[in-house]
Formats: C-alpha cells, structure tokens, sequence
C-alpha cells in the first residue's frame, strides 16, 4: 500500500519513555518498530509507573515554556511585574493541550476560539482547570496565516486567559519534542479532506498523548475510541463556515463531557 509520511520513533521518544519501552517491551521497539506484536507489550507497564513518568515530562514542558516566555519578555523590553508573571504562567500538574504545527488557514487554529465564552469556562472550570500551548509559524509570504497567529496571541493575553493559554515563539525541533513529549492531549484541528498526514501527532502518540483529531491525515486510520477521539465524522460542508460553527461545537462538547472528565 501506500505511504504518505511517517515519523523516526527513536528521535522523538523522551528519554523516560524509551527506558520504559526498553524495560517492558525489551529491545526490539527499536529493532523492530514496525512489528506490532511487540507494541500489545505496552500493558505490562504498570499504570503508576506509566503515569510518574509522563507527569515528570509535563513539568519539564512546563518549565520550559515559562522560561521561553522569560526570556521573550526580557528581549521585547518587557515590565518586571510582566517578567515575574511570565515565571508562573501555566500549571505542571493541570490537564495540558497541545497544538504546534505551521499555520496555514486549512488547519484552524483558531477553531477552539469560536466560542471565547465557552472556551473560558472549560479552562477555568473549579477543580478541573485545562491549559493550552500553542506554537508553530506561518509561512512568510501566508499573512492569512499570520493573522492565525496574532489572533491567538490576543486571546492569550485577555485576563481571564492569561494563565491558561500560552503562544511559544520560534518553533523549532527542540521545542517540538518537549511538546509531544509532555503534552496531556493533541490538539488537530483541519478542514477534512486537505490534511497530508499530520505527523506531530504521530509523535505525540508515540510518547503516550490522546490524539484528538478531525478525521482526516492519518488519523483516518490511527483512530480508535482507546487512544483518542474524533471530531466529526470527517464531513466535508459546501460552505466551510457552517462545517467550523458545527466542528467546533463538536470540540466543546467532546471537551466538557468526555476528555476534561
């Protein structure tokens, strides 16, 4: 069959879950990474352990992302009330979403933003607060797609926003790996149908993250109930409009009754 892209397992595992891998699948997750018999090995890692292991990448994404928003502040000439905020923007032990890839308008970056309202109270929900990272760049010459950008970087600075959603600039391998390495959930949001594949989220799965996913890219076939969810059912609308007003929606509602739970 066919094969559009994939992504090279031993370059975007952490280090944590590879020494779990090797401690319970045994060597061949890196001799043989195609071999599936070998991934059904991932129940013999005890819940606990499993957990303890992820919780320590998200702090370590965590802690990253404050002092990438340190030193912007710093470099842009930032006020020290803003420089010592920017020390405890985001939570190391909240539900943490991730969305970094590069923004082009078919991807809908701003999708989540639909329903500004909506979206504060699933963030700011008492007892169970969510947290959203957002990185990536446009393509130099897509000023629709910088526009994406700046829209979020907006929204990210309202009040009631401010500790629960970050833009990381200069996205580049390096911050990459921590995101889908350390993030709770995969955030992918593209008009179905003009996805190549979407491979972040491939690397996300690798690491442990739940995909969550319009259905299209390689979450056409990477989809199940057990390792993340759909949005939609891969419905293509003659006016894109209405298909992001019903989309979203269908984002919120999978947000508030099943994935924040």
């Amino acid at each position: 069959t066919s094969v559009t892209n994939g992504v090279h397992a031993r370059s975007i595992i952490s280090r944590d879950m590879a020494g779990l891998y090797l401690r319970y699948l045994g060597p061949n997750w890196v001799e043989r990474p195609w071999d599936h018999s070998v991934w059904q090995q991932v129940d013999r890692i005890p819940d606990e352990e499993l957990w303890r292991t992820h919780e320590r990448r998200r702090e370590r994404l965590v802690a990253m992302a404050r002092n990438r928003a340190r030193r912007y502040l710093e470099r842009r000439g930032g006020m020290p009330k803003e420089i010592a905020e920017a020390q405890s923007v985001l939570d190391p032990e909240v539900l943490t979403i991730g969305f970094a890839r590069r923004f082009a308008t078919y991807k809908r970056a701003t999708l989540l933003f639909s329903d500004p309202e909506r979206l504060d109270k699933i963030l700011n929900a008492p007892g169970r607060p969510v947290q959203i990272i957002f990185s990536g760049k446009a393509h130099p010459h897509d000023n629709p797609g910088k526009e994406l950008i700046r829209q979020i970087v907006h929204y990210a600075r309202q009040p009631e926003f401010q500790r629960r959603i970050i833009f990381l600039e200069d996205y580049d391998p390096s911050l990459a790996r921590y995101l889908v390495q350390g993030v709770d959930v995969w955030l992918n949001t593209p008009r179905p149908g003009l996805e190549a594949s979407g491979t972040s989220g491939m690397k996300a799965a690798m690491n442990g993250a739940l995909n969550c996913s319009t259905l299209d890219g390689w979450w056409v076939e990477g989809y199940s109930p057990q390792v993340g969810w759909c949005i939609g059912q891969g419905e293509h609308y003659d006016d894109p409009d209405y298909g992001d007003a019903v989309e979203s929606r269908a984002l919120y509602d999978l947000l508030e009754r099943d994935i924040v739970p």
